[in-house]
């Protein structure tokens, strides 16, 4: 014996199976959202991650190029005492400006050099990355270059 509902003539367990049936496909699309909420979360997170290794690596071959800038203007300059290298995203990878900033000061008798060399990449972020490098310079070395 089979129960009828008094409204629309459709047997009562029926009725409550159809409403289980949407509340377990409701429950599976918030589980499906939830999951590629946090697959699409992740992708954005590791590009972020990415781009901010591009620009510390970059920041560190600029920091390079400047100290090797540094030695070669020393050695055809013997009045060179620093400067900053400006770089166009063109110049560089595209996706930012560089400065290389240089300061050189003679260090005792000895007729060597300490130089100090800062690196920054991106310009025009609010945080571009930055690294420095101070090191000496022997008279030998800047003479070696010629």
């Amino acid at each position: 014996m089979t129960l009828r509902s008094h409204t629309h003539g459709q047997p009562i367990h029926s009725r409550h199976r159809g409403g289980a049936v949407v509340i377990v496909a409701l429950a599976c699309l918030l589980i499906v959202t939830a999951i590629v909420s946090n697959m699409l979360t992740s992708a954005v997170r590791a590009r972020q991650q990415l781009h901010a290794e591009r620009d510390r690596r970059q920041a560190e071959l600029l920091l390079d190029a400047g100290a090797d800038r540094v030695v070669e203007r020393l050695t055809a300059d013997p009045d060179y005492r620093g400067d900053t290298w400006e770089l166009l995203p063109e110049e560089i990878v595209g996706h930012g400006a560089g400065r290389v900033t240089t300061q050189l000061s003679q260090t005792g008798a000895s007729g060597g050099w300490q130089a100090h060399v800062v690196a920054e990449y991106p310009l025009g972020r609010d945080f571009p990355v930055q690294r420095s490098r101070t090191f000496l310079i022997s008279p030998l070395t800047a003479q070696s270059q010629e």
